[in-house]
């Protein structure tokens, strides 16, 4: 039995198994490097939990996490920031027991906190 396939039909095929399965690239430590904050997108305008949260990953491999907001107390977290790489993402930023998958879209950089409902550390240009 022979099978035809049409070449256009070919590269489909192809293209959307590709990437079902594909992974971002590993990012370089260096553009990592940075302040990030907190993006939801949540529609509402309200105060929330978070509206002062900020990340600073620093290039001795040092991070400085504060977080808080009106109906939260602030807090401040300091530690170890390393990366690892990871099947699912391709390569995650850990946070002493924290994992956050990278995603770079065009020039921004994210830390994914949750993408099921899109929020993220975006780093700050």
């Amino acid at each position: 039995m022979k099978v035809r396939f049409e070449s256009g039909a070919l590269v489909l095929t192809f293209c959307a198994l590709y990437s079902c399965r594909s992974v971002q690239p590993p990012v370089a430590r260096e553009a990592l490097v940075g302040s990030y904050v907190y993006k939801s997108e949540d529609p509402e305008g309200t105060a929330t939990d978070h509206t002062w949260d900020r990340l600073v990953l620093q290039a001795d491999g040092r991070y400085d996490l504060i977080e808080g907001g009106p109906t939260k107390p602030k807090s401040e977290t300091v530690g170890a920031w390393t990366t690892e790489p990871s099947e699912a993402s391709g390569q995650v930023v850990v946070l002493g027991n924290a994992g956050y998958p990278v995603r770079v879209e065009g020039s921004d950089v994210r830390l994914l906190i949750d993408d099921d409902v899109g929020i993220w550390y975006q780093k700050v240009r």
